[in-house]
């Protein structure tokens, strides 16, 4: 079913650094293969070239053979392919562009020519797989992160193709969601689709996949049994090893950060409803909840980018309503849940330089402890449009802690990063703390928030709730 023959691929403009280099790979019809691989190992480039997008799309220089279902790669345009394999991509926002949720799960399917009856017939079944019945209407512009990753997988499922390929499909989502997509492989399987999952979450997905494919710089470093594949994910450190947090108390300590009462509605409806909580000096304070529970709209207020319609926000005592989001960015600092969100300059170093050269403020010794710890060093010439995923999102940390904020905030801070680099920002969170800086942490990753958090709260409709311990929290965490 899939067939590729000593595949070399490299990039547009990297000087001819191959992504992919030597890679053979053979998956059978109605197979499971799950690829793992630390961030920038080329899981992602091989999405685009199972997909078409490589060559004909992206570009670049391919050397090798590609056939999938019988088909070569190369001579076939990704519209000619629409039948054969369907892409799901990392960023859900790079393929969905329909006006509503509905319209995106019958794009593909009327590109096809199916019959009306049959395309009503299969956006139900897939509404009610992936629970999106009562967001048919909505826009996916007015979705969150987790619920455009269920779009996207469910716009996927719906087409009548042989061939799945899927990129990080469980980043940005809660344990109810991920139980979805997981429920919703097994029905794939059975109707004897082939699968190919590019995954960091590897440890919910290893039952479900036939075989393992670990990636390293563009080859492969292991392949075998998904039952092998547990003890050398975790020697390579693909599976996270967190060291117990120890419990300390922040309720005495100044508070730097107060939210109260905040209400906001957007599109007619409610998102946050009388929401409040303090975040203090030095704390790591977690916040999680089910996709769409309004967490990400909650933190886009604590450095000015929405205003609420009720209720007041302070910084350090001092309330925040009026000031302009450039003001505030010395004093909060805020990572984005999409790192293209962030991007605004041609190169890595330019990226995190353009903050602290903007507050005449530059420690090169500290830049270069944060792009060291991040691991970035080797990636400070390259374009950050041109990086994966993760090492897109490593970046847009950096460029935040550049700034020196004494209050940072984090959005999904893990998604899209492989295990040791979760470790690593633990580390990194956990030396930031140390030296003073109060963390606010948005994350459905629970493992990190339990190795990283002092305190847990928990967003439900729009309601926070709190928890008196992280791991009480967390385990009682249903979403």
């Amino acid at each position: 079913m899939i067939d590729l023959q000593h595949i070399q691929y490299s990039y547009p403009g990297s000087w001819g650094v191959p992504v992919l280099e030597g890679l053979d790979l053979k998956v059978r019809s109605g197979e499971t293969l799950m690829v793992a691989g630390a961030s920038g190992s080329g899981k992602s480039t091989l999405s685009f070239l199972l997909g078409g997008l490589i060559p004909h799309i992206l570009g670049g220089q391919l050397k090798g053979k590609a056939f999938l279902d019988n088909m070569d790669l190369s001579l076939h345009s990704p519209s000619e392919l629409l039948s054969h394999v369907g892409l799901v991509m990392q960023n859900a926002d790079a393929q969905l562009f329909n006006p509503t949720v509905q319209r995106e799960l019958a794009f593909g399917l009327e590109s096809l020519g199916l019959p009306e009856e049959e395309i009503l017939s299969r956006i139900e079944r897939a509404s009610q797989e992936f629970g999106l019945g009562h967001l048919l209407r909505r826009s996916p512009e007015d979705l969150s992160g987790g619920q455009k990753r269920l779009v996207g997988i469910a716009a996927s499922a719906c087409m009548p193709c042989p061939v799945m390929v899927l990129d990080e499909p469980l980043a940005h989502l809660d344990e109810i969601s991920v139980g979805k997509v997981k429920k919703a492989l097994r029905k794939l399987r059975s109707e004897g689709r082939t699968l190919l999952i590019a995954e960091h979450r590897v440890q919910a997905l290893l039952e479900e996949v036939d075989r393992c494919l670990i990636l390293e710089r563009g080859r492969v470093c292991f392949e075998g049994p998904a039952r092998q594949a547990r003890e050398e994910l975790a020697r390579i450190g693909l599976i996270p090893s967190y060291p117990p947090k120890p419990a300390r108390d922040f309720s005495r300590a100044q508070t730097v950060l107060e939210v109260r009462d905040l209400s906001k509605s957007l599109g007619g409806r409610l998102i946050l409803d009388n929401v409040g909580f303090r975040l203090h000096e030095g704390e790591i304070l977690a916040i999680l909840g089910p996709n769409g529970a309004g967490k990400t709209t909650l933190i886009r207020h604590l450095n000015g980018l929405l205003s609420p319609d009720r209720g007041q926000i302070f910084v350090r005592g001092e309330p925040i309503s009026g000031k302009d989001p450039s003001s505030l960015a010395p004093l909060v600092g805020m990572v984005f849940q999409n790192p293209n969100d962030q991007f605004f300059r041609s190169l890595v170093r330019e990226e995190i330089l353009a903050g602290p050269l903007a507050r005449k403020f530059c420690s090169p010794w500290k830049l270069g402890s944060i792009c060291e710890t991040l691991g970035l060093t080797s990636l400070l010439e390259r374009s950050p449009y041109r990086l994966s995923e993760g090492e897109k999102r490593r970046v847009a940390i950096a460029s935040v802690l550049a700034m020196g904020s004494g209050i940072l905030i984090l959005d999904e801070p893990t998604a899209g990063q492989d295990g040791r680099s979760r470790m690593e920002l633990a580390r990194l969170l956990s030396r930031l703390q140390e030296e003073g800086t109060s963390i606010l942490v948005v994350t459905h990753d629970r493992a990190f928030a339990r190795a990283v958090a002092d305190r847990c709260l928990e967003m439900q409709e729009g309601r926070m709730r709190p928890v008196s311990e992280i791991q009480d929290g967390l385990a009682s965490l249903r979403a």
